[in-house]
């Protein structure tokens, strides 16, 4: 059966043959590609002035992709593997189009990869399709082939065109951004600077947002560790793809100084803060890890509104033994009480409209008071306990536990067996009673033991339970955290557990943690 030949591959050699010719006669010498994996012609300038006489010939190359098409209307398709093929080449490139009419007639265009045609290829493939097509009005004439081919091959010119559309990809997204390509003898880098530094990162989930508000409005010292680990806009990043790397990214973060006065009928306070901002938040950061955020408008059924939230940096280390102003701050802030700031002007907004502001000024409020009980100085409680629920279920416990008319520990109790039943049912004596409450800090565990004299009661000679008019907090011990499977504080009573709910005791099954043989309640009598 003899060899066939189809019409793609006749149409395709006839196209060849026409951009061969067409670069003849405009002094561009032609070479085509053995091995074609994306390019069909490695193309020289020669650099005569006329038709008979001689001259040197470029030492630069510029690669030219070649479609053919006999369509009416010229088109071409190019594929997601063409387009980064051209996209990827380190050298000057181009994409000719050959539209034949017939055998013997073509017309021949051109298009370089230059800035534009970078962003148009780049925008193509961030989307999903497959394929995107191109005409001859899309195309310059083949007439211009050999300015073009000038142009391209100035030194620098690759790397310039690259640079100027990442930044044309870029700026719709973060903003004015400015590239420089830096290069010595051993290294080389892409330095990107913008006016707004957030605007590079991702934050199409809520995991991606809550990442870069708590970079933005965390522990300041925190910042450049946490923007290390955010992803970097997928589509700003997408022009940068070919230009050298490392990639060095720099920008301006604004860190305004200026201060939050919060104000009730009775008493004020005021907080120096530094107003900072990202494209979705402004707000007002504390150093030591607090902040007071407004966001822009967002939606909110079915209109807008403006969100309002405190934050405690979950993982910022500072004491707040070390920042009183902050506690003054946070416990002044009250359910009445307004905020004012020293850069806005504007009526002051009511401190009921800051998210979680109120659980922060409970948690600073019950700080406060704990510090009155016998062993606290050794207490380490950092603003990450603020933003902890089990840290600030402990330090609400040890807050009321420095009131005693609170009465945090039950005054009565009856350990019960299946045997007893009743009070009346147990011997008792005189005696001291110790009773150690567990709570969990971040970083620590505590161990705070309240002591009270009254009745220990028996049954066949065991203690079984106790009754005692008021307890005192006798010290507090500062362990090794150890995790418990309860958020609250607990009292270990062997084969059940007491835990401390909002002011209330509730039984729990045993926890048997690291300490469940060393923290059992201790008798001592009389």
């Amino acid at each position: 059966m003899p060899k066939k030949r189809n019409a793609a591959q006749r149409i395709g050699a006839i196209g060849e043959d026409r951009f061969r010719l067409s670069c003849q006669e405009s002094f561009i010498i032609p070479n085509k590609v053995e091995h074609d994996f994306g390019f069909d012609f490695l193309c020289q300038p020669d650099l005569t002035a006329d038709f008979g006489g001689t001259g040197p010939v470029s030492g630069v190359f510029v690669g030219f992709s070649v479609r053919t098409t006999d369509r009416d209307d010229g088109r071409i398709r190019l594929n997601r593997a063409d387009a980064e093929c051209l996209l990827a080449a380190q050298f000057p490139t181009g994409l000719a189009l050959v539209k034949l009419n017939g055998p013997e007639s073509a017309a021949v265009y051109f298009r370089m990869m230059d800035a534009a045609f970078i962003v148009e290829l780049s925008h193509f493939l961030a989307t999903a399709k497959k394929s995107t097509h191109f005409t001859p009005k899309d195309m310059r004439s083949g007439a211009e082939l050999r300015d073009a081919i000038g142009e391209v091959s100035a030194p620098g010119y690759l790397e310039q065109v690259r640079a100027d559309a990442a930044r044309k990809i870029a700026e719709p997204i973060t903003g004015p951004v400015q590239i420089q390509i830096h290069r010595e003898a051993d290294r080389q880098a892409t330095l990107i600077t913008s006016l707004d530094l957030y605007a590079w990162f991702e934050q199409g989930t809520p995991a991606e947002q809550e990442a870069l508000y708590l970079a933005t409005f965390g522990e300041p010292v925190r910042r450049d560790q946490r923007m290390r680990k955010l992803a970097l806009s997928g589509k700003a990043m997408g022009g940068l793809a070919h230009l050298p790397q490392p990639y060095v990214l720099a920008g301006f973060v604004m860190d305004h100084p200026t201060r939050v006065r919060v104000q009730t009928t009775s008493v004020s306070a005021e907080l120096p803060v530094l107003r900072t901002a990202n494209e979705r938040h402004f707000g007002y950061v504390y150093p030591a890890g607090f902040a007071l955020t407004v966001s822009g408008r967002v939606e909110q059924d079915g209109q807008y509104v403006h969100k309002m939230r405190a934050l405690a940096d979950p993982d910022s280390d500072a004491l707040l033994g070390d920042h009183p102003v902050l506690v003054d701050f946070l416990t002044t802030c009250r359910p009445e009480s307004v905020f004012s700031f020293g850069d806005l002007g504007g009526p002051p907004l009511d401190a009921t409209y800051f998210a979680g502001l109120g659980d922060l000024a409970q948690c600073a409020a019950a700080y406060r008071d704990a510090q009155s009980l016998d062993g606290w100085d050794a207490v380490p409680v950092m603003v990450k306990d603020m933003a902890s629920p089990e840290s600030r279920n402990s330090l609400l416990f040890l807050g009321s536990a420095a009131d005693l008319q609170t009465h945090s520990i039950p005054r009565g109790l009856l350990l019960t067996a299946p045997e007893v039943e009743e009070e009346e049912d147990c011997d008792t004596a005189l005696g001291t009673i110790n009773i150690p409450v567990v709570c969990n800090l971040a970083h620590s565990s505590l161990v705070a033991w309240f002591s009270g004299h009254g009745s220990v009661l028996f049954h066949d000679g065991d203690p079984c339970g106790f009754k005692v008019p008021a307890f005192r907090v006798e010290t507090i011990e500062v362990l090794p955290r150890v995790p418990s499977r309860s958020l609250f504080p607990r009292v270990l009573l062997g084969p059940r557990t007491l835990m401390w709910d909002a002011g209330r005791w509730a039984e729990d099954d045993a926890d048997t943690g690291q300490w469940a043989d060393d923290l059992r309640l201790r008798f001592q009598l009389d």
